[in-house]
């Protein structure tokens, strides 16, 4: 997979682990080991957020 918040040239330097959340760009050394750390890289969230936008997804109160 290509990292979508640069410009990336090869795919595969960017991996998620559906599974367990864990990710790391590679080319960077940027990672991260749950899906709010990846919500809050990719969009450029504090993780406070992140988890707020994850909750909110899923249908679950989240209480800030």
């Amino acid at each position: 997979m290509k990292n979508p918040r640069r410009m990336d040239r090869r795919a595969g330097s960017f991996k998620i682990n559906i599974a367990s959340g864990l990710w790391c760009d590679f080319a960077t050394g940027e990672g991260g080991r749950d899906f709010i750390s990846l919500g809050a890289y990719l969009f450029s969230l504090s993780q406070k957020q992140a988890a707020c936008n994850l909750a909110d997804m899923i249908g679950v109160d989240a209480y800030e």
